[in-house]
């Protein structure tokens, strides 16, 4: 599960009350010892403990203390290929995540969940499976970004063509002979040996679509990309009826071979395309809503519209901040000194996020001057 995932259903969760320790701090994967991130982790720690003493004078560092320790005891700064650490503590709960998001060290001791450098990581993680499709054969690969893992798949699975259907061709020679001009014979009809293949192909290429979907697709929700050749991408996309087949973008070649290397190059081009492709149309949902006055970029209106689950997605402008602060009880409070320290921009994405809503945080484009966030609505204003 992502850490996305984990805070929709964290801020879902009547029942968990902050205050909340949030670590950011930037990895070492060259680092085999750790020293570095250790180091840099323990004074983090210590800056959070101090922060937290002075903001939270009534609540009890204990319970957060225990797990930071923990984490620390048990070596979980090992980060593979990543190039950042998030760390959100509650009193009950904690979450470590690795992040390719570049990340200065930072402490957030917050009333709630500090969640917009997650989103930004992890918005456009869009995790799904590779088919790689032969005429005879077929290999699952489950992608997560970069990372490609090859799906094991169980003898019952129909990966060989031959396995699956058979090889014995159903018909014999059809050919017809009849004498053409000057004592010429010309043969007509058709191959049966080239249409009983062809069926056998469409037969074959029905068996994967059928298993991958009962099998893969359906346990997973994943949605599957094809990677084949033309011809056998035209083939297998008119009989494909799973309806988890994506029609872009897709991989037209099938390489001699699927090292590691190859398929990560795979997967970095399809991550790019996948980005492009969320990007643009979220950039339609926003102008379809501005059309149908659906769409809000007011800060204030933006709150109200969150604490009444109005808002469907959320767009925050990237390192925003607007003073204010939103209560557990959804009272919006702009003028206390705790408010005027708080990022209200961070609240209302936690409040989206607890009415099931989406939210982005995204760079200057699309941001007009002082605009912050913008805010497709549920329903059409007035």
């Amino acid at each position: 599960m992502s850490l996305r995932d984990d805070l929709q259903a964290l801020v879902q969760d009547v029942g968990v009350h902050g205050p909340f320790v949030s670590l950011f701090m930037p990895v070492h994967p060259e680092d085999v010892t750790m020293e570095k991130d250790r180091a840099q982790f323990k004074s983090l720690v210590s800056q959070a403990q101090t922060e937290f003493g002075e903001r939270f004078p009534d609540a009890e560092w204990r319970p957060y203390g225990e797990k930071f320790a923990l984490i620390l005891a048990e070596r979980q700064l090992i980060s593979g290929t990543n190039t950042s650490m998030a760390i959100i503590a509650g009193p009950d709960r904690v979450y470590q995540y690795f992040m390719r998001l570049p990340l200065n060290p930072e402490v957030k001791i917050t009333e709630n969940l500090y969640v917009l450098p997650i989103i930004e990581n992890d918005q456009y993680n869009i995790n799904y499976d590779l088919l790689a499709l032969e005429k005879e054969s077929f290999r699952v690969f489950s992608v997560h970004g970069h990372d490609v893992t090859e799906v094991d798949l169980p003898d019952k699975a129909p990966t060989k063509r031959s396995a699956a259907i058979g090889t014995e061709l159903k018909n014999g020679s059809d050919l017809q002979r009849s004498s053409g001009t000057k004592g010429s014979s010309v043969f007509h009809g058709r191959d049966p040996k080239e249409e009983a293949d062809r069926a056998d192909e469409e037969r074959y290429f029905k068996m994967v679509d059928d298993w991958v979907r009962a099998n893969i697709s359906v346990p997973t929700h994943a949605r599957v990309i094809l990677m084949a050749v033309d011809e056998v991408q035209g083939e297998y996309r008119k009989i494909s009826k799973s309806g988890v087949l994506m029609d872009q973008p897709r991989v037209a070649k099938m390489p001699p071979k699927l090292t590691k290397d190859v398929l990560h190059d795979i997967a970095v081009d399809l991550e790019q395309e996948l980005r492009t492709m969320a990007k643009g149309q979220l950039q339609k949902a926003l102008d379809d809503a501005r059309s149908g006055n659906r769409y809000s970029s007011a800060t204030p209106d933006i709150a109200r519209a969150a604490v009444e689950g109005r808002i469907d997605t959320l767009v925050v402008k990237r390192g925003a901040s607007a003073h204010g602060a939103i209560g557990f009880d959804h009272t919006v409070d702009r003028e206390s000194e705790e408010a005027r320290a708080n990022n209200l921009l961070n609240d209302i994405a936690v409040v989206v996020l607890g009415y099931g809503g989406h939210v982005f945080v995204q760079g200057d484009d699309g941001f007009k001057d002082k605009e912050v966030a913008h805010a497709i609505l549920r329903g059409r204003i007035g």
